[in-house]
């Protein structure tokens, strides 16, 4: 049971890993309005300006949502994964 509890924890450990990389993501979302994206130039209508950034904004928070739910995700696995390397260990 050793082995099992050995690779039990190396896998928590790179669930946890990929965890934090997906957390990290999640912070590094970068702001972008459409204008920007495209490569068009800034409208010159002030609405349409404040429209795309908070298109911009909406699409950002998405985006690290998904990141967001993904890292929750890993994190979920590797506790379950040392959960059970530690109850192997005991064994």
């Amino acid at each position: 049971m050793k082995v099992a509890s050995i690779i039990l924890a190396i896998l928590a450990f790179i669930a946890g890993i990929r965890a934090a990389y997906l957390w990290y993501r999640a912070s590094r979302v970068q702001i972008m309005p459409m204008c920007a994206n495209d490569g068009h130039i800034d409208p010159v209508d002030p609405h349409q300006t404040q429209a795309e950034w908070i298109v911009a904004l909406i699409e950002t928070a998405a985006k690290s949502g998904d990141f967001n739910r993904r890292a929750a995700q890993w994190t979920a696995a590797a506790v379950v994964l040392s959960t059970a390397a530690n109850l192997a260990g005991l064994l």
